[in-house]
């Protein structure tokens, strides 16, 4: 995106942003998840279950749900676990292996693609149990290596030993994600993260030595004690560091549905206006800095593989966001993990306990999903389409639906109206685009295709945009 555009008053304005801001799903699904109903692989649905179709998948994503970290971060939302007793991890980890097997009749010698370590902090995993966790998935799904696919990790830098780098890379790990939030020290004590700088930047500079080709930074705007000047000083120095891409993330203070959020005062949350102008602020320094602005809160540097794919229309998005390596199915393995192929999703149980008795009990965890009709294939489509390309062509919708554009989303184009006269989107000949000023409302353009959001009214339970 243009900087001239981002500093442009009559482009991307507080009152636009404000707009916008209300509550919206992220779409890294669709239908988003939480419309998923009860599901299990022990009969009783009708049909062939979603899971069937990893058998006539091409290639395969993972993802490693490892949900346990030392200490409690006060803003997280995760499915996760605070201990410091490592043995409850090296069992869970017997646990999710056992999963894995479940799968092998499930597929065929579809090979691995993208590999993903999420939590919680994998990194609390020992260097003995990670190799463990990849020998043994090794095992029972053809593990690639190379070049051509992606070994990705969550990495909590407080942490993150330097011989630990060491043996992720052995593993064929070659992206590396850090948990930063913020360097302000008195907001890093308001959240119960205090994590130096200079910690940061040695293991970027350690994990660029060792070969990892892509280093991401997670940040957070709207935090407890922030403000503008606090950002701008924390994004500064994160410039200092070059990471590769940044996800500079809105923080949804909702204490009602997450308890560690109890111990954070409400009084210290900055209010609507200061978040936008947190979010404008970050974003110039960003793009001035010359970041690719991506689209659902992601920027990468233009050299990034990221960054390129989106400029070549090449981005692909799952469970995980943004992605190079799309697969045709994604096994989700551990407590809470989605999973998904080209005729629905499931997820397993969301606590630990559950997940381990019920994989004990019949080798898998599922409990919910979503099987998904023809109308749920075309706007997934439609609204992944939208988010990685940033339009959708008339002539391919009308060959999906074999009804013209306007007949089929009559009641989608009345709701993107405000949208049009904002400057959001366009219709034309060819189809639907989004501008680079709706790159920022995404959520929003997506959401009016979203025929289980409006058919329900619930938009409420969503995170804000803003």
């Amino acid at each position: 995106m243009e900087t001239a555009e981002l500093r442009s008053p009559a482009l991307l304005t507080p009152e636009l942003l404000e707009r916008y801001a209300g509550p919206c799903p992220r779409y890294t699904s669709y239908p988003s998840a939480d419309r998923f109903v009860p599901m299990h692989a022990r009969g009783g649905s009708s049909g062939a279950p979603p899971w069937a179709a990893l058998q006539q998948a091409q290639t395969l994503s993972l993802y490693v749900h490892i949900p346990f970290c030392r200490s409690l971060c006060y803003f997280c939302a995760c499915n996760k676990v605070v201990t410091k007793r490592y043995d409850s991890a090296a069992s869970y980890l017997e646990t999710v292996l056992r999963e894995a097997r479940w799968y092998r009749d499930c597929v065929v010698e579809a090979p691995v693609t993208q590999l993903h370590l999420g939590g919680g902090t994998p990194t609390f995993l020992n260097d003995g149990d990670l190799e463990r966790l990849i020998l043994g998935l090794g095992e029972v799904f053809p593990l690639q290596v190379g070049d051509d696919v992606e070994y990705s990790v969550e990495a909590d830098p407080r942490t993150l030993a330097p011989h630990t780098l060491d043996n992720l890379r052995r593993l064929g790990f070659n992206r590396l994600s850090m948990g930063i939030q913020d360097f302000n020290p008195a907001v890093q004590r308001a959240v119960n993260r205090i994590c130096p700088p200079e910690d940061v930047l040695a293991l970027t500079e350690g994990a660029r030595a060792r070969g990892f080709r892509s280093i991401s930074y997670d940040l957070i705007y709207g935090l407890p004690g922030q403000s503008v000047t606090s950002l701008e000083q924390t994004i500064d120095i994160v410039l200092e560091h070059a990471p590769d891409r940044i996800a500079l993330y809105h923080y949804a203070h909702l204490p009602q549905r997450f308890k560690a959020q109890r111990l954070i005062s409400s009084d210290l949350i900055p209010p609507p206006a200061d978040k936008i102008a947190m979010q404008l602020a970050a974003t110039r320094r960003l793009t001035g800095a010359g970041y690719h602005f991506l689209g659902m809160d992601h920027f990468a540097r233009p050299d990034d593989g990221m960054a390129q794919a989106a400029a070549e229309g090449r981005l692909a998005r799952n469970f995980q966001g943004y992605t190079l390596m799309p697969a045709d199915a994604l096994i989700g393995l551990g407590a809470s993990a989605i999973s998904y192929s080209r005729d629905g999703y499931w997820q397993n149980q969301h606590g630990v306990k559950d997940y381990t008795a019920a994989v004990g009990g019949c080798g898998n965890a599922i409990s919910r999903g979503w099987k998904l009709s023809d109308d749920d294939r075309l706007r997934q489509w439609l609204i992944m389409e939208l988010m990685c390309r940033l339009r959708v062509e008339r002539g391919e919708v009308e060959s999906r639906t074999g009804a013209p554009f306007e007949h089929y989303f009559r009641d989608e184009l009345t709701r993107l109206q405000p949208m049009f006269d904002d400057g959001l989107v366009a219709l034309d000949e060819i189809g639907l685009h989004v501008s680079e000023r709706g790159r920022w409302f995404l959520r929003n353009v997506a959401a009016a295709f979203d025929a289980h959001l409006h058919r329900s009214g619930s938009g409420g339970r969503y995170s804000r945009v803003l």
